[in-house]
């Protein structure tokens, strides 16, 4: 086995947002074809590394179910989700991972096949990472962050910048182009998203 294809990634579900377009439930427990929206994520994640970190601020005892649970520093809750990514790489760093595979609760359509793209290319540069782009729009929530980033993500949060496309544009991202595939990204962040 080469150095490269030794390098060890986890997976790392977000679902530590304040549910602010879904009336303020916990949006990774709203039901999407009968299941819990975090269930789909976990399951896609598992299936293609594990462990399963999630990330989360609330209802932790349901999402203790799916994973080793982590909540967001006592001084970034309420940061958005490069909080939930930074206590995920700086985990994923104690347990001896170079990397960690991540993705949003809201986006329940996501299969396995899209994370398998996304660790491969990121195994093929892993100094940088490597997200998801679709339709020419980029998904820098989709992707694999190595835990080298854990100092730059935590100076941009202190800067008071939570803009994900800066972090991931900073940190050198490559895109990973991922064809036909626009109904696995599509958020669903609003009760009428989950009638389809």
């Amino acid at each position: 086995m080469t150095e490269t294809a030794s390098k060890k990634i986890c997976a790392l579900l977000l679902a530590g947002g304040a549910g602010t377009r879904m009336n303020g439930k916990d949006k990774g427990l709203m039901h999407w074809h009968d299941r819990p929206m975090a269930h789909w994520v976990a399951e896609a994640l598992s299936a293609v590394t594990t462990p399963l970190l999630i990330s989360a601020n609330r209802s932790l005892k349901d999402y203790r179910l799916l994973g080793h649970v982590l909540q967001d520093a006592p001084d970034l809750k309420g940061q958005g989700p490069l909080a939930g990514l930074l206590a995920g790489l700086t985990e994923a760093q104690k347990q001896g991972f170079d990397a960690v595979l991540v993705c949003p609760c809201d986006t329940p359509g996501i299969q396995p096949e899209v994370f398998r793209q996304l660790t491969d290319a990121w195994h093929e540069q892993p100094e940088y990472p490597v997200i998801a782009q679709c339709a020419g729009r980029s998904h820098p929530l989709h992707g694999v962050y190595p835990v080298s980033l854990i100092n730059l993500l935590e100076t941009q949060l202190r800067d008071d910048n939570r803009r994900v496309m800066v972090f991931a544009e900073t940190a050198g991202a490559r895109t990973l182009d991922c064809p036909d595939a626009e109904e696995t990204f599509q958020n669903r962040n609003r009760p009428e998203d989950l009638m389809g």
